[in-house]
């Protein structure tokens, strides 16, 4: 069994779910009947605490906690990268690295593997061996078609998002050791800037707590007029599918799946989506969806905690004159 390792930048806000590589990392160890660790960098030993137990209880049987003082509060992708890069060349020359799926972690996982001549898997979502091989999974062509990998190298790196069944925890209290690292991170690096959106900009679903979103089944635009107008009543954002998004009745920015955003949102309102398998691997596992689709047999209603065999026109401006008056 090769090593597998989640790779697990704390304290940087961009990286919604840092321990999604955790038991991303789990799940993979345990399909070749192995155990995952886990490298937890911050900037202070002390604030790995709470880290340490989330690792722990995410499956990781081992774990390193690293500490590099330098590290600004907020780190950029350089820090982290030089401070990984370290780490890697020190203490792990082979095996399978796991970041968090995102736009940090598939950065950093595309930056490591150059910097470290391994071999990059991109967004994975699904990795296992077969024998000395490795083989990978992982979205194409907008999720259109999927790619499949096949490498012997030593050392890998990849992203992946938190799997939808988590592994068992390992059994027993982690093995645990702390290192404090001295390496150079960049000291000249501009501050990140902040831009505010144009006034006409969608909110991005990205973090928003409750997530309105339409499919192919809203049949146009005015389908999606009315989503927005429910998202402002809810304070929530507008979430779409690929085919809506293809359609021109939602921005890029707005499209929820595989092959777009991934949200976690506590509430998730479907109007006109299917549920197609690429479209739910973009909604966290702990999200309440409530599904209104005129097919009975439609797959989101396999998935909701709630769900209404009706077309949206008959729900949609019910709700929104309900909550106008409430």
């Amino acid at each position: 069994m090769r090593r597998v390792c989640a790779l697990v930048p704390l304290g940087d806000p961009a990286i919604a779910d840092p321990f999604a590589a955790v038991a991303a990392a789990a799940a993979v160890a345990a399909r070749g009947g192995g155990q995952a660790s886990a490298i937890l960098l911050a900037r202070e030993a002390r604030r790995g605490d709470a880290a340490l137990a989330q690792a722990a209880r995410e499956g990781a049987a081992e774990i390193l906690r690293a500490a590099h003082p330098a590290l600004p509060e907020a780190p950029q992708a350089e820090h982290l990268l030089a401070a990984f890069a370290h780490l890697l060349r020190t203490e792990a020359r082979d095996g399978l690295f796991i970041l968090p799926a995102g736009p940090v972690g598939e950065e950093l996982a595309a930056r490591l593997a150059l910097r470290l001549d391994a071999v990059p898997l991109g967004r994975c979502t699904d990795i296992a061996w077969e024998g000395r091989t490795l083989l990978a999974r992982r979205p194409a062509y907008g999720g259109r078609a999927e790619a499949r990998l096949a490498t012997e190298a030593t050392l890998c790196l990849a992203a992946m998002r938190r799997p939808a069944a988590a592994a068992a925890p390992a059994g027993g209290a982690p093995a645990v050791r702390a290192v404090t690292l001295d390496v150079a991170l960049p000291g000249d690096l501009e501050p990140p800037g902040v831009a505010e959106p144009a006034a006409d900009a969608p909110r991005r679903p990205e973090g928003a707590r409750i997530v309105v979103a339409g499919g192919r089944g809203m049949g146009g635009a005015e389908g999606f007029a009315q989503l927005r107008e429910l998202a402002a009543l809810l304070d929530g954002a507008v979430g779409a599918s690929l085919p809506a998004v293809d359609a021109g009745w939602a921005a890029v920015a707005q499209q929820v799946g595989q092959s777009g955003a991934f949200v976690a949102p506590e509430l998730y309102l479907a109007f006109g989506l299917s549920g197609t398998a690429q479209h739910l691997a973009g909604i966290g596992p702990g999200t309440r969806i409530v599904a209104v689709n005129p097919d009975p047999e439609a797959e989101i209603f396999r998935v909701a905690e709630l769900g209404l065999v009706a077309p949206w026109q008959e729900v949609l401006p019910r709700l929104i004159g309900r909550l106008r008056r409430a």
